[in-house]
């Protein structure tokens, strides 16, 4: 069975498709900025406050070296939220969540992504429910 349907206004609907996935990305990049920030709040919260402090060197305290963003994942396509330890700190972050032979870790990421795992999605109900209202 062949069946032909006619429309006269593709341009409309082309119209209305390109803003749609427009809207869906901008809607998308909000959500994923406001996660990040959220989460970054919630390992500053948890996050040791002597965890890497050391006096003789100058180096910045981890909790204020936390950098949040949005980066394109390469493997899966797309974008996603990242929360690390900045520059100066980010390698020390294993040492202070896991520990070592000689001290007990904190477990403040395990902490921060339990305590922020419900806001993210209420967050992503809101998020979702603006967009297709």
């Amino acid at each position: 069975m062949i069946t032909k349907v006619k429309y006269s206004d593709s341009d409309k609907l082309e119209n209305f498709l390109d803003s749609t996935a427009s809207d869906v990305e901008a809607a998308k990049n909000h959500f994923l900025k406001a996660a990040a920030d959220k989460t970054k709040a919630a390992v500053k919260r948890h996050i040791p406050r002597t965890a890497g402090v050391r006096r003789h060197t100058g180096r910045k305290r981890m909790v204020d070296d936390i950098q949040a963003g949005l980066v394109e994942d390469k493997i899966y396509g797309g974008k996603r939220a990242r929360v690390r330890g900045g520059r100066q700190t980010g390698a020390l972050w294993h040492i202070a969540n896991n520990g070592t032979h000689r001290s007990r870790g904190t477990n403040f990421m395990d902490k921060a992504m339990a305590d922020v795992e419900g806001q993210i999605d209420s967050a992503l109900d809101v998020a979702l429910g603006e967009e297709f209202r």
